[in-house]
């Protein structure tokens, strides 16, 4: 399996995930809402770490730390954790305009994110993956958070 695969089709599962979100908040189901964000922040935090833990650093290892491309892909981990925080206050006080908000700004953020990934990281990675290293970060995209 090659880094490509492996985490592009987890970017579907957290698209069907946060579909899932999008679906209960449209219809003020707080308690869905507020269920399926548990469910998809879960998925999404395993799918950040992974990519932090494993595969920023290999990418590092050599272009270096200060490289822009996992700089910018580190930024949108922030960026997005941020909104989560948000999207969790939105959730909780049920407002649903707020909510709606968040939701499609995270939504374009992501879309944004994921392509960068899949078009220029992954594949810039996968072939400085050490032995094994795939299958570690394979496991933490499974792995509780």
């Amino acid at each position: 399996m090659r880094t490509q695969t492996l985490f592009s089709e987890h970017h579907r599962l957290l698209d069907r995930l946060y579909e899932d979100l999008e679906r209960h908040a449209g219809t003020a189901d707080w308690s869905g809402a507020r269920r399926a964000f548990a469910a998809f922040r879960d998925a999404i935090e395993r799918h950040m770490r992974a990519e932090e833990e494993v595969l920023f650093p290999a990418y590092e290892s050599v272009h270096g730390a200060d490289n822009a491309l996992t700089g910018i892909l580190r930024k949108g981990h922030r960026d997005l954790r941020s909104f989560f925080a948000e999207i969790e206050e939105s959730l909780a006080s049920a407002d649903k305009d707020e909510t709606q908000a968040l939701l499609g700004t995270t939504r374009q953020i992501i879309a944004h994110h994921d392509a960068r990934e899949e078009t220029e990281f992954y594949p810039a990675v996968d072939p400085l993956l050490p032995e094994g290293m795939l299958e570690k970060a394979a496991s933490q995209l499974t792995a509780p958070a």
